[in-house]
């Protein structure tokens, strides 16, 4: 086999206290090669393993899993597509999560919606880079909108991506942007989707997940712009493509799904009726929790956001770890932030017998220290409120937001929040909303007597009038 260069990557995904994924697209067929050492220059690298080998039916993306790796250790690493010893130089790092349970303080990141401006965009990841140069992160979460396949002005194929080598090639562009390439070997990522990954606000119009749309006003605009027909609607066809695509760049690399669709003969999700499949999953880091929801694959316009099996799952989840410390929700739209006249009702506030399901459960169950996850918005911001739990107890529940990497800000956001209508929400406060690009970090701290974790968020945001990145105070 000729061996092709590495394209896209290194990049560490699905990492857990004793295993990790370390994925990298090639620029045609190919086999990774992975190097592991405790040194920094790889002076005592030994071969860890190898991928499957590369070809077009998977992009040339690819990865080699690592096991029987040793809980919070740092590991060296490269990838190479050659057997031979990669030479003494310097290269990235990533370290193993605590064990299970155990009672660790540590910090993440997380954002969502990158569409960079133009071929140096990213500028949100160079000041993570920064960062991390000078403060331990464990890892990033990066939760929606990773693409703009349908933005043909920024995504670097001049057009709204139908095909699988459209939205690879999307891919190709995107991840280049030169502050990105040098950021991912360093930061382990876990991923989710949003819409742009196949196209704006999209979602199913039926049970059966044979018929998929976009918004009206985005057919019009189309159509009225001499877009080609396949362009102006979303055939399932094209939402299968993507959602390999999608897989092949976000999901290969991370952790194991819960319950994973069914495949066709193509190997793309086949999308049966009755399949409760979704590209949901969970892990932990030490004594958190954390469920990422797949909110689009089995969205269904005005029946469902989740889908029932991802349900059961999310609650099977919750009572396994319920006595945790600290539990995460991972979801790319936002659950507590309410919209004035939002038309689209694209975010739970359209699901809101749903959205009740979930506040309701946790407030039967009793469930305490959940933080929400979310993005979508872009704006960042803070939010408190309380369930009314057994015998009327208040339990806390904080919604944390950042919004977006580089897109444009939503400037009316703040204006037309509203808290949200539930019987089971009460003392819902907004603490600050940032109209800025911006990332947000999370900080779990333990104390010496182990007990109940001091969980803080800070928004790191651009401010319009001096262009210096500044911080919120911490809050939680």
């Amino acid at each position: 086999m000729n061996t092709a260069s590495i394209l896209l990557g290194p990049l560490v995904g699905g990492l857990t206290h004793q295993s990790a994924n370390l994925w990298a697209r090639c620029q045609g067929e190919a086999i990774l090669y992975a190097w592991v050492s405790h040194k920094p220059d790889l002076s005592d690298a030994t071969l860890a393993g190898q991928s499957l080998p590369l070809d077009g039916r998977t992009g040339f993306a690819g990865v080699v899993p690592l096991s029987n790796l040793q809980p919070e250790t740092r590991y060296y690493y490269t990838l190479t597509t050659s057997k031979q010893s990669p030479a003494p130089g310097q290269y990235p790092s990533f370290t193993t999560f605590p064990p299970p349970g155990e009672k660790r303080s540590f910090t993440f990141l997380f954002g969502s919606c990158f569409r960079p401006t133009d071929e140096n965009g990213g500028e949100a990841f160079a000041v993570i880079e920064e960062w991390r140069q000078k403060e331990n992160f464990s890892f990033m979460l990066m939760i929606g909108d990773q693409i703009y396949a349908d933005d043909w002005k920024h995504n670097g194929i001049g057009k709204i991506a139908v095909s699988k080598d459209d939205y690879r090639g999307v891919y190709a562009y995107t991840w280049t942007r030169p502050s990105l390439r040098r950021l991912f070997p360093n930061l382990p990522v876990f991923m989710t989707l949003d819409d742009h990954e196949v196209d704006d606000d999209w979602h199913w119009l039926d049970a059966e997940r044979r018929w998929a749309t976009i918004p009206f006003y985005n057919r019009w605009e189309r159509i009225l712009r001499g877009f080609k027909p396949q362009e102006c609607h979303l055939p399932l066809h094209r939402v299968r493509d993507a959602l390999q695509v999608y897989w092949e760049h976000q999901l290969m690399h991370a952790p194991p799904l819960i319950s994973a669709p069914r495949l066709n003969y193509a190997n793309q999700y086949e999308f049966k009726e009755g399949d409760s499949g979704s590209l949901a999953y969970k892990f932990t880091c030490g004594a958190a929790a954390f469920f990422v929801m797949d909110t689009r694959t089995m969205r269904i316009q005005r029946q469902t956001i989740l889908g029932e099996g991802q349900w059961q799952a999310l609650e099977t989840w919750l009572m396994e770890v319920k006595d945790y410390p600290v539990k995460f929700l991972v979801t790319s739209s936002a659950l507590l932030f309410d919209f004035f006249g939002d038309v689209t009702a694209d975010r739970w506030s359209g699901f809101k017998q749903e959205r009740d399901r979930l506040f309701y459960f946790l407030a039967r169950e009793g469930i305490e220290n959940v933080y929400i996850i979310t993005g979508d918005l872009h704006s960042g911001h803070a939010i408190s409120a309380s369930l009314y739990g057994p015998n009327q107890q208040a339990i806390p529940i904080w919604e944390f937001c950042a919004s977006p990497f580089e897109q444009k800000t939503n400037w009316l956001s703040k204006l037309l929040f509203i808290p949200v209508s539930s019987g089971a929400v009460k003392n819902e406060k907004l603490h600050f909303v940032k109209k800025a690009c911006n990332f947000g970090v999370v900080r779990v701290q333990f104390d010496e007597t182990h007990q109940k974790p001091v969980v803080h968020f800070t928004l790191i945001y651009k401010d319009k009038t001096s262009g210096q990145w500044l911080a919120t105070e911490p809050i939680g």
